[in-house]
């Protein structure tokens, strides 16, 4: 090993020590909200068979991310420790391929110390963390797009293929998300440079097999649509199509203005934001002047071009499909924001010195907006709701004021204490079989599970449990049988 890769190896090990270190802890968190969905499904899978149907979680095609997820669970089933873990190490995978990518882009070995740095800063990202513990198939689509973006830079047509299937079997994004990939990097290298149409055409030959997963989920699409009462792509209970989920042109909508808050602005990202929005100010200017192109010392110009260009796309792809402001589905796009952020202050001029402050104090913003709910924009831009001891954004659509937002506040690692509170109170009144707990209908989507004998704890585990009598206010008042030992809890 190089002294070169021996410096590299050694700045990747600390990072991976740091992301580990701050999900450990949680390691315990059983999820609620949609994370319960998911949680249920990989572990029913594994008790029942991975079969194809199966691996299905909440009519998505998640076949591909739930075999990860499910294959743990084979050793020891409902150990929710198994379901991180595994999350834990499918994230270091995408480090390692978000380092990849960052090292084709930037392949010049003086930048190879701030480009681990920038690394640490997607390692610590709060709605990464909060995307892994909250088990989801979105995790998934952000692994495996890294994973097949750093083959497809690095040429490796056969992994990105492999990949790519993985990506496409996570969720329909995934699909969306490798199609916009492929497309674009077979348009770049077929436009740029010398030759002929048909010249250019066989450069791209040799890509021939990553379309093999489009290909194949193509197939699969047909096979269950014909065989199934239920489409194979998701979609709203109330529309016909999945197609009817998209609106392209109003940019105006309320979901639309949640989606770009969340991604340009939510815990300091609006830093990185500021960033990219100077750059492209100061290109603007210099192209209406007609002055000369600024150089990118030590980044490759097609590559800049090519992850700009995605970038964009994703974005609006992405935020077209409107639904709930649910963040995890933008984690892919996070590390591309970091990363054009960087090229930024590249195309800016900004020397070494200011650019390894600059990253270190992102990193730094980061990592206590993985805590707290304290960056002051993002509090003017959402307002707050108290959780006790502290409070945490407001998030919902601007349209939609009735409530701080459920999975929506899956932004950052402060989500968990609504895991923590309850196994709190359970170790104080020591429930039984007998006992109720309630709450009001609005609040209880999947926030119950069942309880260790033992430590009184939420677990996952289907043998060995006791479930107390969970109700809401509503199945309460239909009961005249009133429970003696009742409990109800009041959620802000």
């Amino acid at each position: 090993m190089t002294p070169h890769l021996r410096q590299r190896a050694f700045a990747f090990a600390a990072i991976g020590t740091v992301f580990c270190l701050m999900l450990f802890p949680e390691f315990g968190y059983v999820p609620i909200w949609d994370g319960r969905v998911y949680s249920n499904c990989v572990i029913d899978a594994a008790a029942n068979g991975l079969t194809i149907d199966s691996r299905r979680c909440a009519g998505h095609p998640s076949q591909g991310y739930a075999l990860f997820l499910a294959l743990p669970q084979l050793v020891r089933l409902g150990d929710v420790s198994l379901l991180h873990l595994m999350n834990t190490l499918l994230g270091l995978l995408a480090l390692v391929c978000i380092r990849v990518v960052l090292s084709r882009v930037f392949p010049a070995r003086n930048l190879a110390r701030q480009l681990d740095l920038l690394t640490l800063a997607c390692a610590v990202h709060p709605v990464l963390l909060s995307t892994l513990l909250q088990v989801n198939i979105d995790f998934g689509v952000y692994v495996f797009f890294f994973a097949s973006l750093a083959a497809l830079l690095s040429e490796r047509f056969a992994w990105t293929a492999i990949a790519g299937l993985a990506l496409c079997f996570s969720k329909e994004t995934g699909v969306l998300a490798y199609g916009l990939m492929l497309g674009l990097f077979a348009l770049c290298w077929a436009v740029e440079g010398k030759g002929t149409p048909v010249e250019r055409l066989r450069r791209i030959r040799p890509m021939w097999i990553t379309t093999a997963p489009i290909v194949a989920f193509g197939a699969y699409v047909a096979w269950w649509n014909a065989t199934h009462a239920q489409g194979a792509l998701w979609k709203h209970a109330w529309q016909q199509r999945t197609v009817d989920g998209f609106n392209f042109f109003d940019l105006s909508e309320p979901i639309f203005q949640s989606y770009a808050a969340g991604m340009f602005v939510l815990g300091f990202m609006w830093v990185a934001t500021a960033v990219i929005g100077a750059d492209l100010l100061v290109g603007g200017i210099r192209m209406a002047k007609r002055l000369p192109r600024r150089e990118l010392h030590g980044a490759d110009d097609r590559l800049i071009r090519y992850v700009g260009l995605l970038t964009a796309l994703l974005i609006y792809a992405l935020t077209s499909f409107r639904t709930w402001t649910n963040l995890r589905y933008f984690a892919l796009v996070y590390p591309l924001l970091v990363l054009l952020a960087f090229a930024a202050l590249l195309r800016l001029g900004a020397g070494a010195r200011t650019r390894i402050t600059g990253v270190v104090a992102l990193t730094m913003l980061f990592t206590l907006a993985a805590y707290r709910s304290d960056d002051p924009i993002s509090k003017a831009v959402y307002g707050t709701f108290s959780i006790g001891d502290r409070s945490m954004y407001r998030m919902t659509p601007r349209a939609d004021r009735s409530g701080p937002g459920r999975d929506a506040l899956v932004y950052n690692l402060e989500f968990t204490g609504f895991h923590h509170v309850q196994n709190a109170l359970y170790r104080q009144i020591r429930p039984t079989d007998s006992t109720a707990i309630a709450t009001s209908r609005s609040v209880n989507w999947n926030l119950w599970s069942p309880l260790d004998p033992r430590t009184l704890r939420r677990t996952l585990a289907r043998d060995s449990v006791f479930v107390p009598r969970y109700a809401d206010e509503v199945e309460l008042a239909a009961n005249p049988d009133r429970p003696v030992d009742l409990w109800f809890l009041e959620f802000s």
